[in-house]
């Protein structure tokens, strides 16, 4: 299986069990995995390192959060409640903060492996995540963020084995006899374009080109 194959069962699973109590950190683990997958073999590393930084501020977030939490509560004890209402506001706001900017990361990368393999309901949840995120302080973001699992799952299922050029139809062979560089010049295999000489993707076909 190809490395768009494990993705598209890895993050499809992962998708799934972001639904599961208790085992939803094992979900966060594989899409992470099915993220490194795609970054790879589009020759990406934006993507990849924004899901990381989206799991950072994650982390970071409700980390800064709990600890805001217990000490307002551990305040609360002496001052009769005021420093808990205190900690907790203040816990509630950090986390909510660190989860916009994780989504912020989240709704990037997803917009690159949309480009990448043509996928657009990476593009819908990557939107949705960001959208939930800055709605959860009212709450129905938490139903935004819901449905935005749901097109996660269609997008890693949706994910082709092999590469496909923008716009989702089969990719042509390449003509024969088409010259990939010429005087230090790079041409498209498939559609002889001239590109730029560090470029990996076609900016007329978008095929992938080594």
């Amino acid at each position: 299986m190809s490395k768009l194959g494990d993705a598209k069962l890895l993050g499809g699973i992962g998708s799934i069990l972001l639904f599961v109590p208790g085992v939803n950190l094992v979900g966060f683990i594989l899409i992470l995995i099915a993220t490194k997958f795609v970054s790879d073999e589009v020759g990406d590393k934006k993507i990849f390192d924004d899901m990381i930084y989206a799991v950072a501020a994650a982390i970071i977030g409700f980390a800064v959060g709990a600890f805001s939490l217990f000490t307002g509560l551990l305040t609360g004890i002496f001052t009769l409640g005021a420093g808990a209402l205190i900690g907790v506001v203040a816990g509630l706001v950090v986390i909510w903060a660190f989860l916009i900017v994780s989504a912020y990361f989240i709704r990037r990368a997803y917009d690159s492996m949309a480009v990448h393999l043509g996928v657009d309901s990476f593009k819908t949840a990557g939107m949705l995540y960001f959208i939930g995120a800055l709605l959860t302080v009212v709450l129905v973001g938490f139903l935004v963020l819901f449905i935005a699992f749901i097109f996660q799952i269609i997008a890693f299922f949706s994910i082709r084995e092999t590469l496909q050029p923008q716009g989702g139809q089969s990719m042509p062979p390449p003509p024969s006899g088409a010259p990939q560089t010429t005087g230090g010049v790079k041409f498209c295999p498939y559609c002889g374009t001239q590109v730029s000489s560090s470029s990996m993707f076609c900016p007329k076909c978008g095929a992938k080109i080594s």
